[in-house]
């Protein structure tokens, strides 16, 4: 096992989000939610198109679901190829 210092968090450079001194953490929030909201509404006119059900719950589910597992499967193969990386570094 190995451990690591708390400061290293701080001081790593994979860390792309920078928030001035001067800047109000309600501006970022403010900006996030904007972009999901946008994502969001984007999502709602494409999937009008899209139907796989009768049903719009159904439809909503099944295109959420879908986003979810495709997001999901990214993120797993993003931490498993990083943590291969990581081994064959330190072996």
């Amino acid at each position: 096992m190995q451990i690591t210092r708390i400061s290293f968090a701080r001081n790593n450079k994979a860390n792309n989000f920078k928030m001035n001194k001067n800047q109000s953490p309600i501006q970022p929030a403010a900006q996030t939610a904007l972009a999901w909201f946008g994502f969001g509404v984007g999502l709602d006119f494409v999937s009008r198109k899209c139907s796989f059900f009768k049903s719009p719950a159904k439809n909503s589910l099944f295109i959420n679901s879908m986003l979810a597992c495709l997001a999901g499967g990214y993120t797993f193969f993003k931490t498993f190829t990083n943590k291969n990386q990581n081994l064959i570094k330190k072996g």
